[in-house]
């Protein structure tokens, strides 16, 4: 039997986010022009994204929440987009995680994130004896670096999370790891604890300079040199089959082989970005749905792209993002 679906362990929590007219300097206010609430983490934005591109299989949450109006928030939004919510773990005397998202109009994004459950996710709440009846394709994890418990290492020099991704490549499922750019101080050990379990590792040219200490921006332009040292160095730290570094500007797909597939960002109007929240996200779950039809690399990369554009325009993190067909 064909394993179809996908299994999205990690950060749960929901984005409270404000637009606001301008970063204050020390002791002075700014304006709020706008409120949006919604529900965030790459697990939450990968699968609501799946579900609005046209994904017609199992979608599988895992992680930790609290016993609260913002677990509540979660399970309703998760309901709403054919989410399976009954494998996340409650956790009554811990808040439920949440993070605030200040976008100054268009411009880049500064996170206040708050770990509450997210930060007792460990070993025992990623119970996978449970979920194998859905004979699931693909385990996604989001984001490594920012897992709690997960990220710890135990006595044999590994992460808590290695013993997570043996189980399930030994279950027969693609593992893909998401990053994020969180200045860890195990962050180089970290990744590299995990490479050699990791079918794709996705991440970000701030991600990416912090794993490999390759500068991926040089002067404000996408170095491409750098771009294929820094996937080549993951690769040859066992990443299994391809590392896909994702920016603005460029996007690289190395694989195993040392094949490399560029795609260049089109050029996109600064007035027509309305957020870049979700934005990485958003390309990762048209990657896992190529991935899991087992697309062409180029067409991945080419919808990915179009997905990542699509929801630039929105006010959201997630969903509000046309069927793949259409992309």
């Amino acid at each position: 039997m064909p394993r179809k679906g996908i299994i999205a362990a990690g950060i749960w929590c929901v984005d409270i986010s404000y637009k606001i007219k301008n970063w204050p300097s020390e002791g002075k206010t700014s304006i709020v022009e706008r409120k949006i609430d919604g529900v965030g983490g790459g697990p939450s934005n990968v699968l609501t994204n799946l579900e609005y591109l046209g994904f017609k299989f199992p979608k599988i949450a895992l992680g930790c929440i609290g016993n609260d109006d913002e677990s509540d928030i979660i399970k309703t939004h998760n309901k709403k987009n054919n989410i399976i919510s009954k494998y996340l773990t409650v956790l009554k005397k811990i808040k439920t995680s949440y993070t605030l998202i200040m976008s100054e109009g268009g411009g880049e994004r500064t996170f206040f994130h708050f770990p509450g459950a997210n930060d007792s996710l460990s070993i025992k709440n990623i119970k996978l004896s449970n979920i194998k009846k859905y004979n699931p394709k693909i385990f996604y994890v989001g984001y490594l670096t920012f897992l709690g418990k997960l990220d710890h290492f135990d006595k044999n020099g590994e992460t808590n999370l290695c013993t997570i991704l043996r189980k399930t490549k030994k279950l027969g499922m693609l593992n893909c790891v998401d990053l994020a750019s969180y200045d860890h101080n195990n962050y180089k050990k970290i990744i590299k604890s995990a490479a050699k379990y990791c079918d794709y590792l996705f991440l970000n040219e701030v991600e990416a300079e912090l794993a490999t200490g390759f500068k991926i921006l040089v002067k404000k332009k996408f170095n491409k040199k750098n771009a294929l040292l820094a996937t080549n160095f993951l690769l040859k730290n066992g990443v299994n089959k391809a590392v896909i570094l994702h920016s603005p500007q460029s996007t690289l797909w190395m694989d195993q082989n040392m094949n490399s597939f560029w795609h260049q960002s089109e050029l996109i109007n600064q007035k027509e970005i309305v957020s870049k929240v979700g934005a990485g996200d958003a390309f990762c779950a048209a990657c896992l749905f190529g991935i899991h039809q087992e697309w062409p690399v180029a067409k991945i990369l080419k919808k990915a792209h179009l997905a990542a554009i699509s929801i630039l325009k929105t006010e959201f993190s997630s969903g509000n993002i046309p069927n793949i067909k259409s992309l």
